[in-house]
């Protein structure tokens, strides 16, 4: 049986790998907030039971606005969608049979989506012995042949974030060759003192910036994000878009999550503090660790085991990580472990000091 494509699949992971589904485990492979939802929505079950019996508004005007007004854009310049899954399929229908470049190792569903819509796909690696920083002389000798390029911001697995100042000159260069910038800032939340790119879309048409809403405020089962660009960009994506996209449950769950300014704020100082921790940990049990900034990370398998032999002896002790098989460039030799709580956190500590120790 195949390794499933996405984490937080845990069942389907461990029958995988030959593992009894039914025992208790603490899920590292799921990066949604490790500190649940904000109370607002349970608190409002009542409320949601209603609405889910009624057609939502098919334009999303209410939550658009909301969102338009977060990040100082015009309703114009925003469409929501089902999750930020559509949001790739709705860009890559734009892109249909062109040239596009993904930086590699990243999340997989750039390319299902370029694939899907006949794209030819130009990889551009990250750099392993730069602790997976870009090459941006690669990128800037690539860009003019391409459509558009898609980059994890933070990146999806390894965490990290490149210079502001090289980013500057990407979208410049960007520019002049019409290349589009698709950015994914599905984890920029999670980031102490990071900022969107939100700033430049309004005199940048060639970036795009793509959110989610569901890692933050983990609401994964809503299906909630939505994609900040020019307008003509957000007139052709919802030229393609199906109707009814967005439920009624996940346009009022979305309104309510935009006004939880203190939730966030505690989420991302516990993120930083944690991951930290946890890290320097790693570090001292002699794992090697990319330089995360947000609430995810790549840890090394230990040499002594292979890639299927690690995975097994987590999921033995309890632990269900992220395989790295489909990651381009990885091919296994890592897993990625999101940053849970505290209690979660030292009971993955306790098993990898007893996998190295063994």
């Amino acid at each position: 049986m195949a390794l499933p494509t996405h984490g937080a699949n845990p069942a389907v992971f461990l029958e995988a790998i030959g593992q009894n589904t039914e025992r208790s485990f603490i899920d590292f492979s799921v990066n949604t907030n490790p500190l649940g939802a904000p109370d607002i929505i349970s608190e409002n079950w009542d409320v949601l039971r209603e609405i889910a019996f009624s057609y939502p508004d098919p334009d999303v005007q209410k939550l658009t606005g909301l969102i338009a007004r977060h990040h100082k854009l015009t309703s114009g310049e925003i469409v929501v969608t089902n999750g930020a899954a559509e949001a790739f399929f709705l860009l890559a229908s734009i892109f249909s049979n062109e040239k596009v470049g993904i930086l590699q190792p990243t999340f997989i569903e750039y390319e299902q989506a370029s694939l899907a819509h006949g794209c030819e796909i130009i990889h551009i690696s990250l750099e392993e012995t730069d602790n997976w920083n870009w090459n941006m002389s690669e990128i800037k000798q690539k860009l003019p042949i391409l459509k558009a390029i898609w980059i994890c911001h933070p990146n999806n697995p390894t965490g990290r974030m490149y210079d502001i100042n090289e980013w500057e000159e990407l979208i410049d260069l960007a520019h002049r060759e019409k290349t589009y910038l698709v950015v994914d800032e599905a984890f920029i939340d999670f980031v102490k003192g990071a900022s969107s790119f939100d700033r430049w879309i309004q005199k940048c048409p060639y970036l795009i910036v793509v959110r989610s809403m569901t890692k933050m405020f983990n609401i994964a089962g809503a299906r909630l994000g939505y994609v900040l660009a020019h307008q003509d960009v957000i007139t052709k994506l919802k030229q393609k878009q199906p109707p009814w996209s967005v439920n009624g449950l996940a346009q009022q769950i979305g309104q309510w999550c935009l006004s939880e300014i203190e939730f966030v704020n505690k989420t991302v100082e516990y993120i930083d503090k944690e991951r930290n921790r946890v890290i320097n940990e790693l570090q001292n049990l002699g794992f090697s660790v990319s330089q995360s900034v947000t609430n995810y990370y790549l840890c090394s398998i230990p040499t002594s085991y292979t890639a299927g032999e690690w995975l097994a002896f987590l999921a033995q002790e309890g632990i269900v990580a992220r395989h790295t098989e489909n990651f381009l460039g990885l091919n296994g030799r890592y897993v990625r472990l999101a940053v849970k709580t505290k209690v979660e956190n030292d009971q993955l500590l306790s098993v990898l000091r007893k996998g190295v120790e063994a």
